[in-house]
């Protein structure tokens, strides 16, 4: 069990009470967004210019749910992201990002037409891991928690 996020609730709220909500789905499909909107832009850059603003926008739409959707559950959100299983999440993508540029790197070499989907295939594996690392990360520890409640 996170100790960590079971430690904040109780200072939060005095005592334990009730089932703690996680954050909506789609928070985590933004996640998946920005992790993957480098790759993304990179890829289409050359052909829609605007794309290259891509990491900045969705920096900017992070930081303002910080600041107004999410302002109640930020406790919850930062203990979720203090986690040891987050912090492997982080560890475990930041590997396979470096995997899949070196393994495509390596099979685009020899195959031309693939060479240039290389940040395409990057961006679109980045969502899918990120997004569903994520939202199971938050289900492994708020399945422990509420258990407990």
């Amino acid at each position: 069990m996170n100790r960590f996020l079971m430690r904040e609730a109780e200072v939060e709220t005095g005592s334990r009470r009730g089932k703690i909500e996680g954050l909506p789905g789609w928070y985590f499909v933004l996640v998946g967004l920005l992790v993957a909107s480098n790759d993304l832009s990179l890829q289409f850059s050359d052909r829609y210019e605007w794309v290259a603003f891509l990491p900045l926008v969705l920096v900017a739409v992070h930081l303002t749910l910080w600041f107004t959707l999410l302002s109640r559950r930020r406790k919850y959100l930062r203990a979720v992201w203090r986690s040891k299983q987050a912090l492997g999440l982080v560890a475990v993508l930041f590997a396979l990002r470096l995997g899949l540029q070196v393994g495509l790197t390596k099979l685009t070499d020899s195959a031309a037409p693939l060479h240039s989907y290389t940040h395409l295939i990057l961006g679109l594996v980045m969502l899918v891991v990120t997004t569903a690392g994520a939202w199971f990360d938050q289900w492994l520890i708020l399945r422990v928690v509420n258990r407990d409640a």
